[in-house]
């Protein structure tokens, strides 16, 4: 009986699955990302990174996963034509160049590319979801509000890149809050109130029947979604017009009032592997982060690395491995105890950690920088090595 040959790597990519290529992608620009840190503290480069470091870590690094998980997932959801391997390939491309501008300090060309690049990938979207067989899942208005402010975000950085003279620090200030911290809060906030009960043992407020139009109870929960969004995005206005303290409890309050109702962690089983471990530290650090900033709103940039790194950076590739074990046939590793993922944990909480107090040590802030570096890079290197390979293999 003969038996039938695996797929390769390129026939995967072209079914439709751009998580694949643009995992690993996602991981070489984080790499580059931090390590641009420890090459300015001990004698690399000439240039102070921090400009660098930011688009890199949010162009490319965490663009790179919202596009593999987005595209991979939304088409499912939809039952749409999905993502196909050309196309993938052209937001590698796009994200790839991008991240090459960012590095030699081209940061309008770089913001150009990545609005092309990302403009297009939600324009596909757009255009799959007219030919729809379903409505999507009603949290997914804030991934719609994500998107849409990445876009306004960059728009605003070129804006203030050209108008010379006139609002430049506005618009800056405008571009920075609504790409760094709304393309990722607001999509974590809607996949989350998707995909989080499964990790939980959760009854999902997310399922409903196969509709082409919305069904009973959709629009009362994507009211609910939408409202909890325009929170987050006056939280924004907020902090734009410097009432610091009231912003952040603001964005905090949206954030806990919204997983409350969609994904109530406090009612879940704590036995379910190292995953959901890690889970709950991405969560718990999201408006920690938050809290921290409006008792302390003096040192906002400084605690804002608690959502950037033990939330953000730490959530997208907790989500990631379940991606990479669901779409390779090891799902059975959902609830296990994995060192890889412990290991993980701790070592981005470590970076967390030493790149947060830094700023309070004056005499060996630039060291603590490029240490806390090089722990996140440890991380990540200690994931990639034992989750990432699965990239390559199908689901049996």
């Amino acid at each position: 009986m003969s038996q039938t040959t695996p797929p390769t790597y390129r026939q995967l990519l072209a079914a439709g699955e751009p998580f694949r290529l643009l995992f690993p992608l996602g991981v070489l620009f984080g790499l580059t990302g931090v390590l641009l840190w420890p090459a300015y503290v001990w004698g690399g480069m000439d240039t102070y990174p921090v400009l660098i470091h930011t688009r890199i870590m949010i162009e490319c690094f965490l663009a790179a996963f919202v596009i593999g998980f987005l595209g991979t997932a939304l088409p499912r959801l939809l039952d749409v034509p999905k993502v196909h391997g050309r196309e993938a390939m052209f937001y590698a491309a796009g994200l790839t160049l991008s991240f090459a501008l960012h590095l030699i300090s081209k940061h309008t060309l770089g913001d150009l590319l990545f609005l092309l690049t990302f403009g297009s990938f939600v324009a596909s979207l757009a255009v799959r979801a007219r030919a729809r067989k379903d409505v999507p899942p009603p949290a997914f208005v804030l991934v719609l509000i994500g998107l849409l402010c990445a876009l306004a975000g960059t728009v605003s950085f070129l804006l203030a890149a050209v108008w010379r003279g006139g609002p430049e620090y506005q618009l800056y200030q405008a571009g920075r809050l609504l790409l760094y911290q709304g393309f990722l809060l607001f999509p974590i906030m809607g996949v989350g109130a998707f995909l989080l009960p499964r990790f939980f043992d959760l009854p999902n407020q997310q399922n409903f029947p196969e509709s082409l139009t919305p069904p009973p109870g959709w629009w009362r929960s994507a009211s609910f979604a939408l409202g909890c969004g325009l929170l987050g995005l006056l939280s924004f206005a907020l902090e734009y017009f410097q009432y610091l303290s009231i912003a952040y409890l603001l964005r905090a309050s949206a954030l806990l009032l919204y997983f409350w109702r969609e994904v109530p962690v406090h009612k879940a089983k704590f036995r379910n592997g190292s995953l959901a471990m890690s889970l709950r530290v991405a969560l718990f650090s999201i408006p920690l982060g938050y809290i921290a900033m409006a008792l302390v709103p003096a040192r906002q940039i400084t605690l804002l690395h608690i959502v950037f790194i033990t939330g953000f950076s730490l959530l997208t590739l907790t989500v990631a491995t379940r991606v990479i074990f669901g779409h390779g046939g090891r799902s059975e590793l959902f609830p296990r105890t994995l060192w890889s993922i412990r290991a993980l944990v701790a070592l981005i909480v470590l970076a967390m950690a030493t790149r947060v107090s830094a700023d309070w040590m004056p005499d060996v802030r630039l060291t603590h920088y490029a240490y806390a570096a090089l722990a996140w890079a440890a991380a990540v290197i200690i994931w990639a090595i034992r989750v990432l390979p699965g990239v390559r293999q199908p689901d049996d």
